[in-house]
């Protein structure tokens, strides 16, 4: 009995010293309010008025950064005003609306330059995240691999779209990062179609509407050897509108064995497992991550396509991960 009561009072004392670790990293308002699900830092803004001078980490679903007393136009426009405000991602006012800004010195800020990104996409299908309405999300049989896909719309040659909200955002540059995995016979840059609403090539197109203009393409050849290859092995070159501002690879060497295999050993536009060092595919260090810096400031939403050239299912990209930010 003696022992029990000692283990007790030790595991007391070690989960009384955690919750107390746990509790000095979040503000006042933690000790004042207990635990309320689908609660927000716009909602602690309105219903405490005290807290409007405190800006700090709170719980709410989760640990949260609230910016209470910082305001401005945009994520950028918070960076620049508030130095102090570097490195805390998290909720702030912008045009009386709570937006996710991203602040921290992160890997895609040394890609893209600077912070105060505004995240408008984050999706990670390893983690258990669903698909974008537009999209399907299925699982490899075999591999136990999911991902997101088309929805099956078509049988041969054609997009499924996906569109994430800039929440009335004015910017100018675009930042972001997809993953992705070759499935059969892709065509990279497809020969007979020009138009960016059309499906120009196998694999991911990045645009902003209305109407479409580009930002970026993920392009996905249909081997590193033969013809329909990406342009940085020797295939056809991407239409003008794409102009540099794309990745492309192939997640196979030689011609694929069947038009139903995945290729999840080789990972698409991460700048590695190219042939050999004669192919520039790889070339680019900043992979999986693209930088646009537009020649136009735009509120408008971002639009995803992911486009099948080709029989699908046996023609196809596949993506697990997603993110864009916007400034």
């Amino acid at each position: 009995m003696l022992a029990a009561t000692v283990t007790f009072s030790i595991i007391t004392m070690f989960l009384t010293k955690e919750l107390v670790m746990a509790t000095e990293e979040c503000t006042d308002y933690q000790f004042k309010s207990p635990f309320l699900p689908g609660e927000s830092c716009e909602a602690i803004y309105s219903k405490n008025p005290e807290n409007h001078d405190k800006p700090g980490y709170y719980w709410i679903l989760s640990r949260e950064y609230c910016g209470m007393n910082y305001t401005g136009s945009s994520c950028e426009n918070i960076y620049n005003k508030y130095p102090e405000t570097h490195g805390k991602s998290g909720y702030y006012r912008i045009n009386a609306n709570w937006i996710f800004c991203e602040m921290a010195n992160s890997i895609f800020i040394s890609q893209c330059g600077g912070g105060g990104w505004k995240m408008i996409a984050n999706i990670d299908v390893t983690k258990g995240d669903r698909c974008p309405t537009g999209w399907t999300k299925a699982t490899d049989t075999q591999s136990g691999i999911s991902f997101c896909r088309v929805n099956n719309v078509g049988n041969t040659n054609f997009c499924s779209s996906t569109k994430f909200s800039s929440n009335g955002i004015t910017y100018q540059k675009v930042c972001g990062r997809v993953r992705g995995y070759q499935k059969g016979f892709v065509w990279a840059f497809h020969t007979g179609s020009k138009s960016i609403d059309d499906y120009y090539v196998s694999g991911i197109s990045i645009t902003n509407e209305l109407p479409r203009q580009h930002i970026w393409t993920y392009g996905t050849g249909f081997a590193e050897t033969v013809s329909t290859r990406c342009p940085c092995e020797g295939g056809k070159s991407p239409p003008s509108f794409v102009g540099n501002n794309y990745y492309c690879e192939s997640g196979s060497v030689n011609h694929p064995p069947s038009g139903e295999t995945f290729f999840f050993n080789d990972t698409l536009w991460d700048g590695k497992g190219c042939f050999n060092t004669h192919v520039t595919c790889c070339d680019d260090t900043s992979q999986p991550w693209f930088y646009r810096q537009l020649d136009y400031s735009t509120q408008s939403d971002i639009e995803a396509r992911i486009c099948v050239v080709g029989p699908f299912p046996r023609s196809s990209t596949v993506i697990d991960q997603l993110e864009l930010y916007i400034q």
